[in-house]
């Protein structure tokens, strides 16, 4: 079995005397097949972009396997994880639940809500089986390089946006995609957004006074994920300045995408962080006693205890005050979903609604009963209990493994799943999520060769080994 994991999609053992980087230039000759991959899918995220992203996960599916079976000879995929036959099973519950509820109501569905399972979860588990079956790694470093190149594209892009384009009303064209399937030549909000390009939304604005940016995703919540990684994986990089200019990069885009969840959640999962760093290294309690000073200045002097006390109120009211409308939306879609959730039928508590329920604003189409919130509204009240249950299983014992491999990847594969939980509650399930879980999957530090003499040792210079 062994010798058939080293024939996939090779991920070799790091050499001595390959260095990964010139400079900023990547050696793309000293990667490994598997990081050339990864690294491409990447760093070529504009060109999905314009493609439309639609069937991506499909057609990376079926390259990756074709490559391993009319190259390779043959799959030999190892059986299943629960993580895996959990996910794939929630696909098949979403496809089959939709199709029946279909049938059933005499309704006629248009084809991305049956291909919307396999895009969503199918393909992309059959390619996390894969690599855990082949034991796909790339290195850390190769992954931060990649993500670097994207924030720089989408720094260059705003560039563009604002200063070359003013941040002007636009009609949004069709990605290439929506070309060749002769999508509708006019954008309605809220449908079809992977059918046009659209970088930036000009009727919404930001904290910063601009529009709200999407740049090269579906929408600005799966920018804010995307950028929100960057921020955690700025954080495991050691080379200072690398790390500053990528956080900082990343943390600005944060604030462009407009997406309150995740502006609040992001300084959490720091923090969650910094708690797991300073516990390993025996400081825990100076983190303590630091806590300890600072509630006892706050509490018992009081102009320091107004000062903390007006600060809060002010951040709270500005964010709650911030596109204030959508936050009463909001608030109004969680109250009729949990209304429709627990006085629904037995059946549609087992099973969910399955669909999304009435309008909450007429004339914007996402704004229904059963919206905005993955954990509510997807799980709860459209898949129900069985639904729910199955995600679960996928989500704790992804998490496990994950966990169980802690040890040669670094913390950001772990922490960003916090990122995830945390947002899932606001948020759906977001098109940027599967593919950061398969990055996530591949990530492990480097395995080097221990020299076997005095001149191998004197070979191991410090421009061959990366500190990530």
């Amino acid at each position: 079995m062994k010798s058939r994991r080293h024939s996939a999609i090779s991920s070799a053992v790091v050499q001595q005397n390959d260095p990964i980087f010139a400079g900023i230039l990547i050696q793309w000759h000293n990667l490994t097949q598997s990081e050339k991959v990864v690294c491409s899918c990447i760093f070529l995220v504009p060109l999905w972009w314009l493609w439309g992203w639609s069937y991506l996960a499909v057609f990376l599916a079926i390259s990756v396997f074709a490559y391993q079976y009319f190259h390779k000879g043959s799959l030999h995929l190892q059986k299943p994880s629960v993580f895996v036959i959990a996910g794939i099973a929630y696909g098949l519950h979403e496809l089959l639940s939709i199709s029946f509820w279909a049938i059933y109501n005499n309704y006629s569905l248009n084809p991305r809500s049956f291909t919307n399972s396999i895009t969503t979860w199918i393909a992309p588990l059959f390619l996390l089986w894969y690599i855990k079956s082949y034991r796909i790694k790339v290195r850390p470093q190769v992954i931060a390089w990649a993500f670097s190149v994207v924030v720089f594209q989408m720094l260059l892009f705003w560039v563009v946006i604002h200063f070359a384009w003013k941040e002007n009303f636009y009609i949004p064209p069709r990605s290439l995609f929506g070309l060749l399937t002769g999508k509708g030549e006019v954008f309605v909000p809220g449908v079809g957004n992977s059918n046009f390009l659209m970088p930036y939304f000009p009727s919404d604005s930001s904290l910063l006074g601009m529009v709200r940016y999407v740049f090269f995703f579906h929408g600005p919540e799966s920018l804010a994920l995307v950028v929100g990684f960057g921020c955690i994986l700025a954080v495991d990089i050691q080379q200072k300045f690398w790390s500053i200019i990528l956080f900082s990069g990343s943390f600005f885009l944060l604030l462009l995408s407009g997406t309150r969840s995740t502006w609040l959640a992001i300084p959490a999962v720091l923090i969650i962080r910094w708690l797991l760093t300073i516990s390993k290294n025996g400081k825990l309690w100076r983190m303590f006693a630091l806590l300890a000073i600072v509630s006892f200045v706050t509490l018992s002097i009081p102009a320091v205890t107004d000062l903390f006390s007006n600060s809060a109120t002010h951040t709270a009211k500005a964010t709650g005050e911030f596109r204030g409308d959508s936050t009463e939306v909001r608030a109004e879609i969680y109250r009729r979903t949990w209304e429709g959730f627990i006085n629904g039928s037995d059946t549609q508590l087992i099973f969910g609604h399955i669909v999304s329920g009435e309008t909450v604003l007429p004339g914007y189409a996402p704004a229904v009963v059963g919206s905005h919130s993955f954990l509510l509204s997807t799980l709860l009240y459209r898949k129900g209990l069985l639904g729910t249950a199955i995600f679960l299983t996928f989500w704790i014992s992804l998490i496990s493994w994950l966990y169980a491999t802690r040890k040669s990847r670094p913390m950001s594969c772990l922490i960003v799943y916090v990122l995830f939980s945390l947002t899932f509650s606001v948020m759906e399930w977001e098109s940027v999520v599967m593919p950061i879980i398969l990055i996530t999957s591949v990530t492990h530090n480097p395995t080097l060769q221990i020299p076997k003499s005095k001149h191998d040792f004197k070979a191991l210079s410090l421009k061959s080994i990366i500190e990530f």
